[in-house]
């Protein structure tokens, strides 16, 4: 629908800042994430009170948090567990608003709490594609890889064009779980997107299928885009509440790549 909207200039008021959003999520870096999250701020400023403005904005910005985006300066877990609050308090039936509070309390509290308020999300719509994917994301990060892994799958599955997220976590819970074919299909999506834990998702699966040259190349890039990852991955996947069981294992198979410096 958000392609028709676009290819077509229907862009208006909410459902423009909602095509910005959803270009972020396939194309996730700083210019793509400002406009999105500028248009809905922008919707905030001139009295705009629907809860998919709240919701949306609170992913936004646990984003800029997590991914060091510069816009919004100052951005905090905090300020966004505010605005998924306020979007549940506007939209208590919102799939939408529940989504984006369990997304937030997946990185700032309990991976049971999130999973709850993701499947309220799922409850409300299943027949949303993402509503599936986000409960099965929720899943994999409490560590219940085998149910999250089946629910993403068929998530990812179904839909033929959506944000590369879904792989990502596909392949965590494919990756976990041993199935190392799964993971490498998940893993292949992802060379489209520059981010740190989408290219040591690639150096696993090529080290692990004995492309060492690949896996080399990719290390360069790592080290190169993303020093501070590259220097610590285990701080940067504390930080973003991965599992421990799934943060001890990312780490050895980034040492066994070749990533001498993961400590």
């Amino acid at each position: 629908i958000y392609d028709y909207i676009e290819q077509n200039g229907l862009q208006t008021g909410l459902t423009e800042c909602l095509v910005l959003n959803d270009n972020y999520y396939i194309d996730q870096r700083p210019a793509t994430h400002k406009a999105a999250y500028t248009c809905l701020e922008a919707l905030l400023a001139h009295g705009e009170k629907s809860p998919l403005v709240y919701s949306e904005l609170a992913a936004l910005h646990l984003e800029a948090v997590t991914d060091g985006y510069p816009y919004p300066a100052g951005a905090s877990e905090e300020q966004a567990l505010s605005l998924a609050r306020q979007a549940i308090q506007m939209g208590r039936t919102s799939p939408y608003a529940h989504r984006s509070f369990g997304f937030v309390t997946a990185r700032t509290g309990s991976a049971e709490e999130s999973i709850r308020w993701m499947k309220k999300a799922y409850e409300l719509n299943t027949y949303d594609l993402g509503m599936a994917a986000s409960y099965g994301y929720a899943l994999i990060f409490a560590g219940k890889y085998s149910e999250g892994t089946a629910i993403m799958a068929r998530a990812v599955d179904a839909a033929s064009a959506h944000p590369s997220w879904w792989d990502y976590s596909l392949f965590l819970g494919a990756f976990m779980q041993g199935d190392s074919d799964r993971a490498a299909r998940a893993a292949e999506v992802l060379a489209a997107s520059r981010k740190a834990h989408y290219l040591a998702a690639r150096i696993i699966v090529a080290d692990e299928a004995g492309k060492h040259e690949l896996a080399d190349r990719l290390l360069g890039e790592l080290t190169g885009a993303f020093p501070k990852f590259a220097a610590n991955p285990e701080a940067a996947l504390r930080t973003a509440n991965y599992p421990r069981d799934l943060t001890e294992r990312f780490v050895a198979a980034l040492r066994a790549a070749g990533l001498r410096s993961a400590s």
